[in-house]
């Protein structure tokens, strides 16, 4: 057998499968917990956060209600839509769903990952928002809408994979006596 080939037993198998089948539950449970929640509530977090950020630097804007969210900013090329893909709320969902689904880590760690994920995707999350209609104010709507595709897809894979990557390696690392 060469080195790059493992032998998988059926106990990695089960403990795979139970891994992902944690994730799917648990991911349908929050999905469901939040349908109940009115999606303009997490739209307006953002757009609220944010326009208060962009004041802070200089911009003058407003909000606007509806669905999506809608943020006007003086001088700027188009309206801003703060819309469901924007609150982060999957990759939040897929993250706690991974933590609470590694049943081999015990619960204070596995609510300290949840703990942890909130702050980092909100914090990156409100990153990614800016840092898109900075762009957008600063070159044009094309960089811009570059810059989302790009920073949207960056954002889904280090939110999520490396998130889960960090928070596994603490929550697993043996203890120094």
């Amino acid at each position: 057998m060469k080195n790059s080939q493992r032998n998988f037993s059926e106990k990695d198998i089960l403990q795979t499968g139970k891994f992902l089948a944690g994730i799917a539950a648990f991911f349908l449970f929050f999905w469901f917990l939040f349908s109940a929640l009115p999606l303009e509530w997490f739209e307006y977090f953002y757009a609220f956060f944010s326009l208060e950020f962009l004041k802070i630097i200089g911009f003058i804007g407003y909000l606007g209600n509806g669905e999506p969210i809608q943020i006007f900013l003086e001088n700027f090329p188009g309206v801003i839509e703060i819309s469901f893909l924007c609150t982060g709320l999957l990759e939040l969902w897929i993250v706690w769903s991974a933590v609470l689904a590694s049943f081999g880590i015990e619960l204070r760690k596995r609510i300290l990952g949840i703990v942890a994920a909130t702050i980092f995707l909100i914090g990156f999350n409100f990153f990614r928002i800016l840092a898109t209609i900075l762009i957008i104010a600063w070159f044009n709507l094309e960089a811009g809408d570059l810059a989302h595709g790009i920073l949207f897809k960056v954002f889904l894979f280090f939110s999520i994979a490396g998130f889960y990557y960090y928070w596994f390696n603490w929550a697993t690392k043996a203890k120094h006596v």
